[in-house]
């Protein structure tokens, strides 16, 4: 009797284990089994808020309603904008970097999966940082990092048509389509 009530105990945990795994691997699947540009770049256009900053250090989910409140009020605000995203082809786009501007461009162009090759101009990065006005030791370190954390191979993973993840070796920022 012990021995079936356990069989049929473990049976039934593992049950729903099974289809949720099943479920996991299909959203598993759709974000990280990209194999084309299309799938990231097509329909990438638009302003893009840094949402990493909402989630806190423990890597609890921040607080329901959070992010859709930081959207609400943050997008199209002339003081404080998004990365602003435009397509150039099929495989390539342009991303001006938050809070610049427009001042700093990044170009990501596709290499493979869901890696993209990431270019920009140094100065600029030096001079919106203003990183180019320390001199020394101390400059150089201060560039070399900059540079080092603004790495040239990124991969792009579209989690949803409005969700954007960009995994470098230092960190992975998530992004969040402004609605228009």
């Amino acid at each position: 009797m012990r021995f079936t009530f356990s069989l049929a105990l473990a049976l039934a945990i593992v049950g729903p284990a099974s289809a949720q795994i099943d479920e996991d691997f299909a959203k598993a699947n759709r974000i990280f089994g990209q194999i084309s540009a299309a799938s990231v770049v097509d329909d990438i256009e638009g302003e893009w808020l840094p949402l990493s900053t909402l989630s806190n250090l423990n890597g609890a989910d921040p607080d329901p309603g959070l992010v859709a409140s930081y959207l609400e009020r943050i997008c199209g605000n002339d003081t404080v904008r998004g990365a602003v995203i435009e397509g150039i082809d099929q495989a390539s786009f342009t991303m001006a970097a938050p809070n610049t501007g427009g001042e700093l461009v990044y170009r990501f162009d596709w290499l493979g999966g869901a890696q993209f090759h990431r270019s920009f101009d140094p100065e600029t990065l030096f001079r919106v940082r203003k990183f180019d006005t320390i001199e020394g030791e101390k400059g150089v370190e201060m560039r070399a990092r900059a540079l080092e954390a603004s790495t040239s191979l990124v991969d792009l993973y579209r989690v949803s048509p409005d969700l954007l993840a960009m995994a470098t070796p230092q960190r992975v920022e998530i992004f969040g389509r402004c609605p228009n």
